[in-house]
């Protein structure tokens, strides 16, 4: 069974936080560019079983201060999950949160035709974390003075 879900789950609270000392517009162009390097997920699609290897990130709307992005399937057929990335500066210092899932599709397996207890899996979670990770090496190679944590807020 597939859903779109806007209720809290642990999934949703993973996010990239970090401090910097890159400009803002700097940071938002390294997000930008970390659209395009990670691509691929290796997750189910839908209930068909194929894998999604064609996942990418998106940019869908851009500010001075955040992006909108998003992760779809291959040809932009189907979003799987809509995330943000936003950038202030305080006391001299560039702070950045990427992510948190806005909205996401999940999938659950079924066993003859009947949806077992169990977790639901999101299907752009795999690319989500994967983007999460790149951004935060590119903002390390960036500035090696960074600090940057990926993970759901304690």
């Amino acid at each position: 069974m597939n859903t779109w879900q806007s209720l809290p789950r642990p999934g949703r609270k993973i996010a990239l936080h970090a401090t910097t000392s890159l400009e803002p517009a700097a940071v938002l162009a390294l997000i930008k560019r970390a659209t395009g390097a990670v691509k691929g997920g290796g997750a189910s699609l839908l209930t068909s079983g194929v894998q999604n290897l064609g996942a990418e990130t998106h940019v869908e709307h851009e500010e001075p201060a955040g992006l909108r992005l998003s992760i779809t399937s291959g040809k932009r057929l189907l979003e799987l999950c809509t995330f943000s990335a936003a950038v202030r500066v305080e006391d001299g210092r560039t702070l950045l949160r990427v992510g948190g899932l806005e909205t996401y599709k999940t999938s659950q397996p079924r066993l003859f035709y009947a949806i077992p207890t169990g977790p639901k899996s999101i299907a752009g979670f795999n690319p989500y974390k994967r983007f999460l990770e790149h951004v935060a090496a590119d903002l390390r190679a960036n500035d090696s003075a960074a600090t940057i944590s990926v993970g759901a807020p304690s």
